[in-house]
């Protein structure tokens, strides 16, 4: 029995389940129909949602790549700009304060010291003040003058000397401003361009036309213009801090033949005064202690032999004396200037000239171009070891006569080398020996002046051309260093200041010289097709490259 009824009460739980399970069934299939509404709404709201978060919010304009990369460049280029104008800022105040910080770029390097210049610079010991009669704006445009003088130079040269040497100031005056200041200057005739160098023992007035010559072409169709700067500043210093100014005079009264533009230029630039003086009519100037006969055509007087020999010498003046007489070929016969030579034991053989037989001992094809040679029988107490490339063109020869002739002693200065001959212009012909010809000599006397002994000093060349603008104004040959050693020897002035030789620099010359095809390559090649085409191309890349961004 009970087995038979356990089976029954299982069934009836069954039953009971089943019967709860399609209750429950029944309200799920109510309660959508009644919350439908509800649960739509829902399911939508749910629904925009999700397709709001799959759809990318837009961002701001500031918060866009195009405003990032446009943004970064910007702040680039304006950042790239400041560092920019900021060390062009820099660098003007440093070159103003340091010149020697530009860069001399020039083919000749004319924006730079030479070495003779920097050295006297370096000597001066006196404070020193250098005007430039213009303002500095003007010098820097090089707008000071309308011709073709660099004034731009003239600032950069004299504000490196004052960098150089801190007792140096420079300057600038505006005539037209301050008319007062010229003057002080009146005797000088300043004018705008002029530069005044000056210190307490003297001043030295540099016009335009010591700072820089022009040169006419052959057809005067243009000028082609040079600088002295450098050589004309180094003379100026020299002459206001020497402690003496020896005065040279250049006789004009003989019709001299020789040119002594560039020897007189070449003394001024080393201390020495020159003047010009009609020997016949007027007296040696007091202080002078060289008087030059160049080259005359036509004897002295009696007068005149006496002044020559009265300052040579003359007990009342202290310091050395010299008396040059530049001799030439072919020069007529001066009987009395040439007995007075005989005096002092030398003479001159002016129908006669020096001829070279050996081609490495003349240059420009001409045997009568002659390379001599330098004695070194007398001692002109500087640092020269040689005299290379020393020439005396056109040159007689030089007689001595004897080593000694009363009180007086010779030397001999200059010499052909032994395989010149003499070409004797009676005959025609050359000798058909060859010897060493003197070329010139000095004779020397010592003469007494307060107690203290004095040279005086006759010096006889055969070359009135050794002392010519084309071979002192080069630095191919020595003759300027020479010319000026000599001239400080026969003066006594031998320590008396550095050594400035007369040197130019072309203006505005050429660093790159092409022909006409070669021009044409360029214009028309590279600067009217290749470089345009190569901007238009580099142009459309980034263009393309920014649009991809």
């Amino acid at each position: 029995m009970n087995q038979e009824k356990e089976p029954q009460k299982g069934s009836q739980e069954k039953q009971k389940e089943t019967d709860a399970l399609a209750e429950k069934q029944a309200e799920s299939k109510k309660m959508p129909e009644a919350a439908g509404p509800e649960k739509k709404a829902e399911n939508g709201a749910d629904e925009k949602a999700a397709k709001k978060g799959n759809k990318k919010e837009k961002p701001s304009f500031f918060q866009s790549q195009k405003f990032r990369h446009g943004g970064a460049a910007a702040a680039f280029t304006a950042g790239f700009l400041a560092i920019i104008i900021l060390v062009n800022v820099i660098v003007g105040i440093l070159s103003d304060k340091y010149p020697s910080i530009n860069l001399d770029v020039t083919k000749a390097g004319t924006n730079t010291l030479s070495a003779e210049t920097a050295k006297t610079v370096d000597s001066d010991k006196l404070e020193t003040t250098i005007t430039i009669c213009a303002t500095k704006q003007a010098c820097q445009s090089n707008s000071v003058t309308s011709d073709g003088a660099d004034y731009s130079q003239v600032n950069r040269l004299i504000s490196k000397a004052a960098e150089r040497n801190h007792n140096m100031t420079v300057k600038y005056v505006d005539l037209d401003k301050d008319p007062v200041f010229a003057k002080n200057y009146q005797s000088d005739n300043i004018t705008t361009g002029d530069v005044i160098v000056e210190t307490k023992k003297r001043h030295r007035v540099l016009a335009e036309s010591d700072l820089f010559t022009s040169q006419s072409s052959s057809n005067y169709g243009s000028q082609t213009y040079y600088s002295n700067v450098d050589s004309a500043l180094a003379s100026a210093i020299n002459a206001v801090t020497a402690d003496t100014m020896p005065i040279a005079a250049f006789d004009t009264g003989h019709s001299e033949k020789m040119e002594s533009t560039g020897y007189e230029r070449l003394l001024q630039n080393n201390s020495f005064e020159t003047k010009d003086i009609n020997l016949l009519t007027d007296k040696i100037p007091d202080g002078t202690q060289l008087l030059v006969i160049g080259c005359p055509t036509t004897d002295y007087t009696d007068g005149e032999i006496s002044k020559i020999d009265a300052f040579l010498h003359n007990k009342t003046v202290s310091g050395d004396r010299s008396v040059i007489i530049a001799c030439s070929p072919g020069q007529p016969t001066l009987a009395k200037l040439s007995a007075y030579m005989e005096e002092w034991g030398l003479g001159v053989q002016t129908d006669n000239v020096v001829e070279e037989t050996n081609y490495q001992k003349f240059f420009n094809n001409n045997p009568l171009y002659i390379l001599a040679d330098v004695q070194n029988s007398i001692n002109f107490g500087n640092s020269h070891s040689g005299y290379n490339n020393f020439t005396a063109p056109y040159s007689c020869p030089v007689n001595i006569k004897a080593q000694n002739v009363g009180s007086k002693t010779t030397y001999s200065l200059i010499k052909s080398s032994d395989s010149s001959s003499i070409y004797r212009s009676n005959k025609k012909e050359s000798d058909s020996q060859t010897a060493a010809q003197n070329i010139a000599a000095l004779s020397q006397e010592s003469v007494q002046v307060n107690n203290k002994p004095c040279h005086a000093n006759l010096i006889v060349t055969g070359s009135s051309l050794m002392f010519g603008s084309n071979f002192v104004n080069t630095s191919a040959f020595s003759n300027a260093a020479y010319d000026v050693d000599l001239s400080k020897y026969a003066t006594g002035t031998n320590n008396n200041s550095a050594q400035v030789t007369t040197a130019n620099h072309q203006l505005y010359a050429a660093d790159i010289t092409i022909n006409t095809n070669v021009a044409k390559v360029l214009g028309y090649g590279v600067f009217t097709v290749l470089i345009p085409l190569a901007v238009a191309v580099a142009g459309i890349i980034v263009y393309r490259k920014r649009r991809a961004l």
